[in-house]
């Protein structure tokens, strides 16, 4: 078993057909898009204009963790049919079920005349309202009951336009066609794309589509959708947003069941990180200002002492003002540091216990700015390394959320050695900590804690299970 040089040549062969073989669209009038058994195992594709839905469950990821395995089978399960018939019902198919999401496709209907009697928009935008209905008079209502008090609640995202259809994978090996079926269609194109950016930004309860979406649509929907701008990393998606569009017997159900909303963080974070993110900026420009003005006091008190020395003068009144406004310089200076430094603490606090779209939003880049910042004014104030990350722990998650674990794991540490409370343990930072064989590092700091009694009494039980918890996944 492996693969061998052999294997490599045949591969090899295939890749240079498929790249050397002409790529041939096909139009297609039909209103359902082609299944696999129509898709051949070569360059023919089939192009579509269609509506590209994607519906995907919000924290999915926490509600993984926090569930047991037979619980998430009835989460899933449940949320895939709901979304088929939904899908199926206003007159789509279902296609790519990825566990947490699903892609839905809709094409124009039209009469004998060619002229569209039902659009393409219209199908995905009723089946995103029948989706929002079920969920939350439906689904949520038996998940309360029947799997442990769960509720979810989901983003929609769709688009329209031309999207290529084709066949990938290989059927059986070699000469055995009944093995191994390895075969499925990919959607290739900037609608697909959208469409899931569009459901992975929009927050809860949302439906999220383009532009295309809102010219296609009828005009008795747009009234309900307000434009809006969000970011998904550092690119920001324009679109139309609505939010807990239900249909319109929804009223006749009784009372929606959804998740209760955290007060503490906007349902459209853009705006309020785009503030924050703009008074940062403005801080540093005014530091960098100050810093400006007294390197100009500086210079001039060195001038006007190099004077008094050649002149042999009494003048020192000039030289105690001068004196004087650089010692408030440096008063203001260090006024505004320590502001700034508290805002900046306040921005990547907000972090914490909060949806992760706010992490994803601000950006992996934009978070490295913020990183180095808050360093640079820490380090002003004669702080050491490990002072200012105990300082600003919710880094540990952030640099976890973008799989930077050595990031992460370099604020355990520090949190660890000074902390006299508790230590937040990722525990995919620590697992790869322990791979790395570092894990020993925040053990051995906490075991210090303890032994120096640096550890509150009320804290220190909690403290010593933690470390026996971190011994058991180290192996120990």
């Amino acid at each position: 078993m492996g693969f061998s040089k052999n294997d490599f040549e045949k591969v090899d062969l295939r890749i240079k057909k498929i790249t050397e073989q002409t790529v041939e669209q096909i139009e297609i009038d039909s209103e359902l898009p082609p299944t696999i058994e129509q898709l051949e195992d070569n360059n023919r594709t089939y192009s579509i204009m269609a509506a590209i839905l994607f519906i995907d469950i919000r924290k999915s990821t926490y509600l993984t963790e926090n569930s047991q395995a037979k619980s998430m089978v009835k989460i899933y399960r449940s949320f895939m049919r709901m979304a088929v018939d939904c899908v199926r019902k206003n007159g789509g198919v279902t296609r790519q079920f990825l566990g947490d999401r699903i892609m839905g496709v809709f094409i124009d209907s039209a009469d004998k005349n060619g002229n569209i009697v039902d659009s393409a928009a219209d199908k995905a935008i009723n089946a995103a309202r029948s989706l929002q209905t079920v969920i939350d008079y439906s689904l949520n209502k038996y998940l309360k009951t029947n799997v442990n008090g769960k509720v979810i609640e989901c983003g929609i995202g769709i688009d329209y336009g031309k999207v290529l259809v084709t066949q990938v994978g290989m059927y059986g090996l070699e000469s055995d066609e009944n093995r191994e079926n390895e075969v499925d269609c990919v959607w290739v194109g900037n609608t697909t794309n959208y469409a899931s950016k569009y459901s992975d930004i929009a927050s809860g309860g949302e439906i999220f589509i383009s532009d295309n979406v809102f010219k296609q649509m009828s005009d008795e929907y747009r009234g309900v959708f307000v434009k809006s701008a969000k970011y998904k990393g550092t690119k920001l998606f324009q679109g139309y947003v609505t939010k807990d569009y239900y249909l319109e017997f929804s009223e006749d159900l009784g009372k929606s069941i959804k998740i209760d909303e955290d007060t503490t963080v906007e349902s459209d974070t853009f705006a309020g990180l785009a503030d924050g993110i703009r008074e940062i900026d403005r801080l540093k420009n005014s530091l960098v200002q100050r810093e400006r003005e007294l390197a100009i006091l500086e210079e001039r008190l060195k001038k006007e002492n190099d004077e008094l020395k050649r002149r042999f003068s009494n003048e020192n009144n000039e030289k105690i003002k001068a004196i004087n406004e650089r010692e408030k310089a440096e008063e203001q200076l260090q006024t505004e540091i320590e502001t700034t430094y508290s805002f900046v603490k306040k921005i990547i606090s907000g972090s914490f216990c909060r949806q992760l779209e706010y992490i994803d939003n601000i950006g992996i880049n934009r978070w490295l700015d913020i990183d180095e910042f808050y360093h640079e004014l820490g380090k002003k104030q004669g702080y050491n390394e490990d002072i200012i990350n105990n300082s600003v722990f919710e880094f540990i998650e952030i640099y976890a959320y973008f799989g930077r674990y050595r990031a992460s794991y370099r604020y355990m540490v520090s949190m660890a050695k000074e902390n006299d409370t508790w230590v937040y343990i990722n525990e995919s930072t620590f697992k790869w900590a322990c791979e790395q064989n570092l894990g020993w590092q925040v053990i051995d700091a906490m075991e210090n804690s303890l032994k120096n009694n640096k550890i509150r009494y009320e804290h220190i039980k909690d403290y010593e299970e933690k470390i026996s918890k971190l011994k058991k996944i180290r192996g120990f």
